[in-house]
């Protein structure tokens, strides 16, 4: 026999909640199973309960972030979109034709 949890929220988080779980094919019914299973494997959530553990994450990020070297940038790349300064590292390289 199955059992029930109850929870309580605003019936508006629960409207807009069931309309995204419809668009990602799921159900509320699935989605709490998926996290009670997750809980009883992991014993652990998969969200932080804490905003000082938030905090300690969003702190390392931002640490790692600060660690990546910095390079300067080519000005003649400035102005570029992603494939046009490919084609022009790649002919620097002398990777590609006059064609680029």
């Amino acid at each position: 026999m199955d059992a029930m949890v109850t929870g309580r929220m605003s019936q508006a988080k629960k409207e807009l909640g069931n309309q995204v779980l419809r668009e990602l094919g799921t159900n509320a019914s699935q989605a709490i199973n998926e996290l009670y299973d997750y809980v009883i494997s992991r014993r652990a959530l998969p969200f932080s309960a804490s905003g000082e553990a938030r905090e300690a994450r969003l702190r390392a990020a931002v640490a790692a972030v600060d660690a990546v070297t910095r390079v300067e940038l080519d000005e003649r790349f400035a102005a570029m979109d992603v494939r046009q300064a490919r084609a022009e590292r790649l002919a620097d390289a002398g990777l590609m034709g006059d064609g680029r």
